[in-house]
């Protein structure tokens, strides 16, 4: 299931002029139980500031996500915020890289959750395919199958099948 959370921070969902609030995006997720969730998250926007990043990173915790798209602020026109750029380039790559480190973290741990089980899969590409929850897994076996395969280990791709 991929949901754009874009923040994590009420003030900064408020100021994108998102019709949400990051308690209520919690909440509605973690009812999505054994659903893998991906989710986009915005960085450097005008009006984020060290806390409002840090209540991202909590949120992205709490809904359990296995991938973010991170994308830094830019300034687009016809918006409100078209002329304001006001979190440096520095700051935008060091929230990117942190984003992108805990999006790799949590599908690790995503992943590593299915050592030892059994899952459809089916191949798209040679040594490649997905399970229903668009897990990807690694494998040997012809392109268009879809086979029962067994979780033996995990790399930075993917779950390893037998």
């Amino acid at each position: 299931l991929h949901v754009p959370l874009q923040s994590g921070d009420d003030r900064v969902l408020r100021d994108m002029a998102r019709r949400y609030n990051s308690a209520t995006f919690v909440e509605r997720l973690n009812k999505a139980q054994g659903i893998n969730i991906t989710t986009d998250v915005m960085v450097g926007f005008p009006t984020e500031d060290d806390a409002a990043f840090e209540r991202t990173l909590m949120a992205v915790e709490a809904i359990r996500a296995t991938k973010l798209h991170v994308f830094p602020y830019s300034p687009r026109p016809g918006t409100s915020t078209e002329n304001v750029d006001t979190v440096t380039p520095l700051v935008k790559r060091e929230r990117s890289r942190r984003l992108r480190q805990m999006s790799e973290d949590l599908a690790q741990r995503y992943w590593k959750a299915k050592l030892g089980s059994h899952d459809w899969i089916l191949v798209d590409r040679p040594g490649r395919g997905y399970a229903a929850d668009y897990t990807p897994w690694l494998l040997d076996a012809p392109v268009g199958e879809l086979l029962h395969a067994h979780a033996i280990g995990v790399t930075g791709e993917g779950v390893l099948a037998a």
